[in-house]
Order: structure tokens, then C-alpha cells, then sequence
């Protein structure tokens, strides 16, 4: 290895941390097996070099039979799984519910700690393709309790260097002793934070935090309580109440020991749960050091409760998630309430983990996590924390020797129909992930439809003689970037204007303006554009030679072609609504937002805001029967009854060729009775709204 200034350096390291992979030999017994369990090619892989080291392992695959985007969709759902604030953005989801696009802000579930897991962070812990090493495995290993193979000594090698190793301070005497780690804990989040030195990375190691403030990428394990105070339902778990034990019995005899491994093994014996399986979910709640505050016994209010599994924790009003655990342990009820000693609280969490998750099917941590068998599916899942599953899984396969692990131990790994051919990756991408709009505009016309950050696609005609337009565009966030704005040179016909947006974290966002040159269509209108829309708002265009903008008034721009022979009237602080008509006089308008702008030889009447202008009505065209006529009546195009912005974007759509209308919708569109419809009725149709 290199040493400073590329010097080389050696050294020695004890073989106990050298580990060489096992070579696979085919095995034809083992490749029929796993072509038995209808294991596809993409797993078989790593199940070899498993089976290399230890090959008494057996393994099973649980066909789910569901989707693989299916559950991906659903488990990515806002507040459902979730991530630490602190991970990158691109753990972090934008789904509707769980990204405030006006802020740039991720919203908090259970407080402002833990928020909606992304999708692709989602596909990667819920791939089993990504945890099948000898590590990670154990997440797939089942909970049930077998005497023969889960003993005091297995379970002293696992709780080894942690506070499971030595006793309670108060044994499980009856009077609120104490336990041994009493230090200031962590507070608990859905998934909650382990005490200090809880740092376990599934699958090696120690986690940290990086110097940014961040947690690292295999960051420790949280612990697992579901938030109540969600949008959405969140049925169940570990702050969901339950009506009561689903099979089996829900008391038990407490074993006297002050010893914790003893106390797990006489809950294990009695609820029938793997004791291996208790310590781990301990570990994972409570931190190795024991330091969570559901277990001192010393919490204000509630002096002498203990919470081990941190059973119904849960923000709830002014009650924090250790207050509500602890409120709830020290009721009198089922599963061994009050917990009012340490041992009372694992036999008693030993029993409503056994009798409502291990019993009904939830029979592994990858299950207790994400709920893919049963009838109850995406749902009756015991943490929201996306890490739970390999975290509890990596802590307990230290329950596992080297001479254990050559024992025959089983797994039940699951696999969906659909899925990708390869393992999903983790994702790494970090940076704001926003990249909407707040505005985008034409200056001097107006867009179909109005502006929305959400609506990615505008239509706009413009007359022949509209060589270039002006569009603008404002990013949402102040650290994205767009691109595909200022002056754009329009050909004949057709044109596809495209603005991308480009967030911080590099994922982009186009918006697509159709634009189209043709004989008689909208000309340059001050005030029409000007500017960047924001919000939800922007332009609102009643088309051709009547638009209706949200911006103040301005000059031509540099670019925008002008006809000749058009006067541009503005209105401080108000919209314009304008019109070029040939040949016509005495035009009355409803203007309540601005002036007209006149053409040549045009006598402009303004009528006050307060004053109603009749609207035109039109007889039935030549051949048309009343009944088609009072069916779709003139510029009725979409048959709704309503005359209204509607049936322009319906008409505009379908000039654009993006749309087509029925017959009677082009009759109620041939508003000028000529047989044809072409730009002409729209502009009539636009005129008879504005009440021209």
C-alpha cells in the first residue's frame, strides 16, 4: 500500500481478519434443488458461494407471486418506509406527501427526524439479491423457538459486548428496579436512534458519521416504531393498537433470574419465538449499551415501566415516543402488563411479537419489514425503517459461530414475479432534488393551458408573420438550472420548444411548448407573457387576439417579430385584454382588467368591470338542425353544456392535430358557418367569451 507521498508501506495484519471465498464445485444434488425452489438465475450466483462455505445450509425460496413494481409502488407509498433526514437525497423521496416542492424541504414523519423513503432505496433493501452473503442472510432465517438448536450458549455468544451480556439491576422483582444502563438515551423514531456505540453496518462493521454531518451510507441500524400522526393509514405495528392477541396465550411465568439471557430464553420458551431473534430486536431498539430511555425505568411520569421492544412507541400529541411506549406498558392488560420489571417486558413483548407477527406468517426480520405474504399485504408491518430488516438480521447472525454456521440452518427467501435481471443498486446521488418551474411564459402571448409546475406540455398559434419568440422560465429552487429559454427562431408550421430544468442532485425535468406559425393567428400582445408565471398560476390565455396575461404590460422584447400596424396599450399592474380585428367597429368588451388594443380603422368601446356585456350568440349554421344546434350549441365544442376555456383548448388541441372533436363538436366549432374550422372560429370562439 502507498504511505504518504506515494512512499510505499508494509505491515502485517493477524490472519483472524483474512478471509478467502470458498471455490464452488458444481454441485449437481444443490443445482437441482435450487432449480426445485424455482430460484431464478439472477440469485443462483451467490446461493453457490453460500453453499461453498456452508454446505448444510438450506434454502427455500418463497414465491410471493406479486409484481415486483407492484410492491415496490406500495411500499414506497409517502410515510410508509422511511430514512434517517440526514441520508442523501437520494434516499429521500419526492412522491406526493413527502417533498414540500415551495421549500425544497423533505416532510418529517413521527417529527422532522425520519421521512419517506425513495423508491430506489426502497428496490434495494426489499431486493434479496442484494443480502444474500453470509452476513446478511440471517434476515431471511425464520423466528420460530427450536430447543435443540437455540440454547443459553449460542445466545451468550451473540449478546457478547453488549448490556444483554450482564444482568438487570433489579432482576425481574416487581418493584420498577432499574435497569443497569441508565445513561441519557437517544431519542426513538420510527425506526428510532441507538444509543452510543450502537453502530452495527448490515452486513460489517461499525457505522459512522461523516464529516459533512451526514450518516454514512451503511449508517447503524434504528430502531422500529410506526408514526400515528400520518396522512395516511398506517395499520398496525408497533404503534398501532391491536384488538387483542391474535391466537395463543398472552401470560406466562417470569424465571427469577436478574441474568438477561436467561430471561430471553425463558420468554423464547413460553412464546414459542427463536430467543436468538429477541436479543437482536432488543439490541436494535435499545442500542448494544442498553441506553434507549424505554428501558432506565427512571422516565418522568413513568418511573419503574420498561418498554424492551418499544411496543406501541409512538409520537402521539404532547407524549413523546418513549411517553406513549411507556404509558402503554404501564396499563393493566394482556401480554403481561403493567411491565413494571425488565423481565416482565421481554416475556410480555416476547409474547405479542410471537402471537401477531411470527404465528400469522411474519416469521422474519425481511418480513416483519416489508409484509409480502398473507392477505394482509404492504401492511401489519413492525417498523418503518427501510435499514430494519438487514440491521436486526446482521445482529443476529452473531448469534453464529464458525462451528454453528457448519450446522444445517434454513432460509426462506423471497422473490416476485417481474423482477429486473439484475440487482437493484444502491443509490448514491445526493443534492436537491428539485426541479420544477415557478413560471414560464411567452412574452407577448398566451399559452393553452394556464401555468402549472406540475403540466409539462403548452400549446401556443402564433400568426405566419411571428418570426421568433421570447420565452422565459424561473427554477422553482435557486439551485437548479434551465436551460432552453430567451429568444427561439420559429420555422413554418410546427415547433417544439424545450426548457429543461436540471436540479442540484442532476435529475431533470423538460417542458415541452408547441408552437404553431399560421395564416390569421395571435399577434404580438403587450402585457401578454411578460415575465415568469409562479405557483400554480400563470397565464391565462383566452388565445388568439384576446389574451389574457398575469403579467404587467410591456414593450416588445428583443426577437419577438411584431406586426405592423398594432398599437400595444398597458394598464399599470394589470392584465391586457387585446384584439386586432379588420373592418369591424363599434366592438363593446367587459374589460376588467385592462384596455383593447385597437387595429386600423377599429371604433373601441370599453364598458366599466361593473357592466355585463351580452355575449354573441349564433344562429344555427346552413344545414344544421336546432336539435344539433341545441345539442352543441355554437362554440359548445366539448358538449358540456358551458361555453368556456375548455372548448379553446379543445379547438386549439385540435388544430394542433394533438386532438380530435365529433361531429357535433365541429359543427358548435364552425362558428362563423363557412363549413370549415380553422383559426378564424377560433378567434370568434375567443371573442364571444371575452363577450365580444
Amino acid at each position: 500500500m502507498s504511505g504518504s507521498g506515494g512512499q510505499a508501506v508494509t505491515g502485517y495484519v493477524s490472519k483472524s481478519f483474512l478471509k478467502f471465498p470458498a471455490s464452488y464445485t458444481n454441485d449437481a444434488d444443490f443445482e437441482s434443488r435450487l432449480t426445485a425452489e424455482g430460484f431464478p438465475e439472477s440469485y443462483k450466483a451467490k446461493l453457490r458461494s453460500l453453499h461453498a462455505q456452508y454446505p448444510k445450509w438450506v434454502f427455500r425460496a418463497q414465491h410471493t407471486n406479486l409484481d415486483w413494481k407492484t410492491a415496490i409502488k406500495e411500499e414506497s407509498q409517502a410515510g410508509k418506509t422511511l430514512v434517517h433526514t440526514n441520508s442523501l437525497s437520494s434516499w429521500k423521496s419526492t412522491v406526493d406527501g413527502a417533498y414540500n416542492w415551495d421549500s425544497s424541504t423533505w416532510i418529517g414523519y413521527d417529527g422532522s427526524t425520519w421521512v419517506t423513503a425513495s423508491e430506489d432505496i426502497v428496490k434495494y433493501y426489499m431486493d434479496p439479491r442484494n443480502f444474500l452473503d453470509e452476513t446478511n442472510v440471517f434476515q431471511f432465517m425464520t423466528h420460530t423457538y427450536d430447543s435443540n438448536k437455540h440454547t443459553a450458549e449460542g445466545l451468550k455468544t451473540m449478546v457478547k459486548g453488549s448490556f444483554l451480556s450482564g444482568e438487570s439491576a433489579g432482576g425481574s422483582s416487581n418493584q420498577g428496579n432499574t435497569d443497569s444502563s441508565s445513561g441519557g438515551g437517544t431519542a426513538i423514531g420510527p425506526g428510532g436512534a441507538t444509543g452510543p456505540g450502537e453502530a452495527i453496518n448490515p452486513g460489517a462493521g461499525a457505522g459512522s458519521e461523516t464529516d459533512s454531518g451526514k450518516a454514512s451510507l451503511e449508517g447503524p441500524p434504528q430502531a422500529s416504531i410506526t408514526p400515528k400522526n400520518l396522512p395516511i393509514a398506517m395499520e398496525y405495528g408497533p404503534g398501532a393498537s391491536l384488538t387483542g392477541p391474535s391466537s395463543s396465550s398472552t401470560t406466562g411465568t417470569v424465571s427469577g433470574s436478574s441474568a438477561f439471557v436467561n430471561m430471553i430464553m425463558n420468554a423464547a420458551a413460553q412464546s414459542g419465538v427463536n430467543p436468538y431473534v429477541l436479543a437482536a430486536m432488543i439490541i436494535q431498539e435499545q442500542g448494544s449499551s442498553g441506553t434507549g430511555k424505554s428501558i432506565t425505568g427512571t422516565e418522568s411520569g413513568y418511573e419503574g415501566y420498561y418498554n424492551f421492544f418499544n411496543i406501541e412507541a409512538y409520537q402521539s400529541g404532547n407524549m413523546t415516543a418513549v411517553q406513549r411506549g411507556l404509558w402503554w406498558a404501564s396499563q393493566s392488560g394482556n401480554y403481561e402488563r403493567p411491565w413494571n420489571s425488565p423481565e416482565k417486558s421481554i416475556l410480555g413483548g416476547a409474547f405479542y411479537y410471537g402471537n401477531n407477527y411470527v404465528k400469522v406468517g411474519q416469521d422474519t426480520f425481511y418480513l416483519k419489514k416489508f409484509n409480502v405474504q398473507g392477505s394482509n399485504l404492504y401492511k401489519h408491518q413492525y417498523m418503518t425503517n427501510v435499514q430494519g430488516a438487514a440491521s436486526e438480521g446482521a445482529v443476529y447472525s452473531k448469534a453464529y459461530n464458525s462451528d454453528m454456521k457448519q450446522t444445517e440452518l434454513e432460509f426462506k427467501i423471497p422473490v416476485y414475479n417481474n423482477m429486473p435481471e439484475n440487482a437493484c443498486s444502491q443509490p448514491t446521488g445526493d443534492g436537491n432534488p428539485n426541479n420544477k418551474l415557478s413560471g414560464l411564459s411567452v412574452e407577448g402571448f398566451a399559452m393553452t393551458p394556464t401555468f402549472s409546475r406540475d403540466t409539462l406540455e403548452y400549446n401556443l398559434i402564433v400568426d405566419s408573420g411571428v418570426s421568433s419568440i421570447n420565452v422565459y422560465a424561473t427554477a422553482l429552487s435557486s439551485l437548479a438550472s434551465v436551460k432552453g429559454t430567451g429568444t427561439i427562431a420559429l420555422s413554418s408550421g410546427n415547433n417544439d420548444i424545450r426548457v429543461a430544468v436540471t436540479a442540484q442532485n442532476g435529475s431533470a425535468r423538460e417542458y415541452v411548448l408547441h408552437v404553431v406559425r399560421q395564416n390569421n393567428g395571435p399577434t404580438y400582445s403587450s402585457g401578454a407573457g411578460t415575465g415568469t408565471s409562479s405557483g400554480s398560476g400563470g397565464n391565462t390565455s383566452s388565445g388568439s387576439g384576446g389574451n389574457t396575461s398575469s403579467g404587467p404590460g410591456s414593450n416588445t422584447g428583443p426577437g419577438v417579430s411584431k406586426p405592423s400596424g398594432t398599437d400595444n396599450a398597458g394598464t399599470p399592474g394589470g392584465s391586457n385584454v387585446s384584439i386586432a380585428p379588420d373592418g369591424s367597429t363599434n366592438i363593446s368588451v367587459q374589460a376588467s382588467t385592462g384596455v383593447i388594443a385597437q387595429g386600423p380603422g377599429t371604433d373601441i368601446k370599453v364598458t366599466e368591470a361593473a357592466t355585463s356585456s351580452p355575449q354573441q350568440t349564433q344562429a344555427p349554421a346552413a344545414g344544421q338542425s336546432s336539435a344539433n344546434a341545441s345539442a352543441n350549441a355554437k362554440g359548445d365544442i366539448n358538449g358540456d353544456g358551458k361555453i368556456n376555456s375548455l372548448d379553446v383548448l379543445k379547438l386549439q388541441r385540435y388544430l394542433l392535430g394533438l386532438e380530435s372533436i365529433s361531429e357535433k363538436g365541429k359543427l358548435a366549432a364552425d362558428l362563423n358557418g363557412d363549413g370549415k374550422v380553422n383559426s378564424q372560429d377560433l378567434l370568434l370562439l375567443q371573442k364571444k367569451i371575452l363577450g365580444l
